[in-house]
């Protein structure tokens, strides 16, 4: 429990707190601009839990949410498991019977969702009240399958022996190309990060989907790509927070090499761009020439996110914060239509963020 849920908690911290205080709250307790009737808003509230429990779109779109969550449980639980200082759980849990570790690691998993259990409870209550059964219990029984499989993930990982050997297939076929140094991260993950990319694009092209779907009466038709380029930067800061911290811990000693502060400053965006090669030709595909200026307000929204991580460092929390406040800001830019503004000043704030702490000595700390 210590190790595995306790540790996931303290890990996800900023994301649970992000998903589960921000949202939640904005729902339940958000302020209205002017005089909204008592009964009126606490239907529109009830609304919201009723839509789980009574539309299948809705509910699909909760079970896609428990799967990544589960995915990140996964991931989690897989990296303590390989790690040097938790060896020592391969000798004590394959002492237990299959049926022991079996409800063991369903306990585990049971923490792990504990935040899930209790909106899926609080949820059940209301539809019950409500006359709508069928989809409460089917919501229950998905979260009730997830924390079984992945029981039975956890059990045959905990009992299979370390290969330290073992290279997996993209590094066979690449071990003998020439890799370009600033492609290094993108290597990293396609070979460590699969799970957290397709995670990434999974939420990318949802957020695609939903906000055309949701502004799709919008007059103003050129503020919805607009939208959709920050929801789809902002839903990239793992990868983006990630690739700094790849840096920090693999390449340090790269910032002796012959490189410019220019040529380091815009390297990264290589990465990304490749990264976001699937984003990049739907823009291209269904806007054509004026996917250019799409494409450069996505790259100096991209590339503030990431200088900013050389002042910040590597504390999680603050950058979560930083990038909360800029999406705010970026919100209201599309909102006043001055998005002409976001690439000259945000790569300009971009460039002397990182030009004045890109040799910072305190940043791995």
């Amino acid at each position: 429990m210590k190790i595995f849920s306790s540790g996931f908690y303290r890990m996800h911290s900023g994301m649970l707190i992000f998903l589960f205080g921000t949202i939640l709250c904005y729902c339940f307790f958000i302020n209205t601009l002017g005089s909204v009737p008592i009964w009126a808003f606490t239907v529109w509230n009830l609304m919201i839990t009723l839509s789980l429990v009574s539309s299948p779109v809705i509910m699909g779109f909760f079970c896609l949410a428990a799967f990544i969550y589960t995915i990140k449980s996964w991931q989690y639980v897989t990296t303590q498991l390989m790690a040097k200082n938790n060896e020592f759980l391969y000798h004590s849990i394959s002492s237990f019977g299959k049926w022991q570790q079996f409800k063991s690691w369903f306990y585990v998993q049971f923490n792990i969702f504990f935040p899930l259990i209790i909106y899926v409870l609080f949820a059940i209550i209301i539809g019950f009240n409500f006359g709508h059964y069928l989809i409460p219990v089917a919501i229950l029984l998905y979260i009730l399958a997830l924390i079984i499989v992945s029981a039975w993930i956890y059990l045959i990982r905990s009992n299979r022996l370390m290969d330290i050997d073992r290279q997996t297939v993209l590094i066979r076929l690449l071990r003998n190309w020439n890799k370009p140094f600033f492609l290094l991260y993108t290597f990293f993950v396609f070979d460590k990060l699969k799970i957290t990319y397709l995670i990434t694009k999974s939420i990318s092209w949802a957020l695609i989907v939903g906000v055309f779907a949701v502004f799709s009466d919008i007059k103003d038709r050129s503020a919805v790509p607009n939208l959709v380029v920050l929801m789809i930067v902002t839903a990239h800061t793992l990868l983006i927070y990630s690739e700094f911290r790849f840096n920090e811990k693999y390449l340090y000693f790269s910032r002796n090499f012959p490189y410019s502060i220019s040529k380091q400053f815009l390297g990264s965006f290589l990465n990304h761009a490749i990264l976001m090669l699937p984003e990049l030709l739907w823009f291209i595909g269904n806007f054509g020439i004026h996917s250019t200026n799409l494409l450069l307000q996505a790259f100096s929204i991209l590339i503030l996110f990431r200088s900013l991580l050389y002042w910040i460092g590597l504390n999680i929390k603050n950058y979560l914060i930083w990038i909360f406040v800029l999406f705010n800001i970026v919100f209201l830019i599309i909102l006043y239509r001055i998005t002409w503004l976001l690439p000259p000043v945000f790569v300009s704030m971009a460039y002397f963020v990182f030009q004045k702490n890109y040799l910072n000595k305190n940043l791995i700390d």
